[in-house]
């Protein structure tokens, strides 16, 4: 579903090169200002390249018009505000003129709760729910073809250990059911239990690309991250990491 190559963007991103088939649930790993944002904005079409190409469908992104791109491709930025006082109803209605929440983000976002409350008086991972609900809307006739690119920044920033849960759930379905999904974060446990692809980024490239964490050193994982990783075994044999300072 997504192809790119060589995508460069001065002291972002340094000729990196992947792909995004259809199933996919990608999780891209890595510190602060490894690129993982600017990929993200790079795939969705929104960030200009210095060279490089961005296929979706096998169609370069700069052949779709707007309309075409906005219909199976969504994409939320990291950092989100509202400067006016719109309803939850109301903000999901002006993205997506739809007033009935899917059963799908209902269970997984629970926002019934929050419709007929103004947005900037939110909470923070209250928001965040709301933000991800409308990008999701954009794309969701896509979303039940198994057709649609998902592509969030950091979407469990705010969120509490059980909307962490319940989002990567969704996702993980909505994969299954064969649209690709790309996500960036910092959990290592999240990765862990939820994608089917990760992408570890370093000084703006991938440099590695692996189905499950179960098959990195924990040295490998230091080196990367600048900081020291280790892992236990839990009773179901997975890896549960742990992070520290020396």
């Amino acid at each position: 579903m997504v192809k790119f190559d060589k995508l460069s963007v001065t002291g972002r991103l340094n000729a990196v090169s992947g792909h995004v088939d259809k199933g996919d649930f990608v999780h891209v790993l890595g510190t602060n200002g490894a690129g993982k944002s600017s990929l993200l904005s790079a795939i969705a079409g929104l960030l200009e390249l210095d060279s490089g190409l961005v296929l979706l469908n096998g169609l370069s992104i700069v052949d779709y018009s707007l309309p075409q791109l906005a219909s199976f491709r969504c994409f939320q930025e990291q950092q989100q505000s509202s400067a006016f006082a719109l309803t939850v109803s109301e903000v999901l209605y002006f993205f997506s003129e739809c007033y009935d929440l899917p059963a799908d983000l209902e269970n997984a976002l629970e926002l019934t709760n929050l419709m007929h409350k103004p947005l900037n008086q939110l909470s923070g991972g209250e928001a965040r729910r709301v933000h991800i609900a409308r990008t999701l809307l954009q794309v969701w006739p896509a979303i039940k073809q198994g057709q649609a690119i998902i592509l969030l920044d950091e979407p469990t920033q705010g969120l509490d250990f059980k909307h962490q849960h319940l989002l990567f759930s969704l996702l993980a379905r909505l994969s299954d059911s064969g649209s690709a999904v790309v996500v960036n974060h910092h959990d290592l446990n999240l990765c862990q239990q939820y994608a089917n692809k990760i992408w570890l980024l370093q000084q703006g490239q991938i440099v590695k690309t692996m189905g499950s964490l179960q098959s990195i050193s924990n040295d490998d994982l230091s080196h990367i991250f600048s900081c020291c990783i280790r892992f236990a075994i839990d009773e179901a044999g997975n890896k549960i990491f742990q992070t520290y300072l020396e």
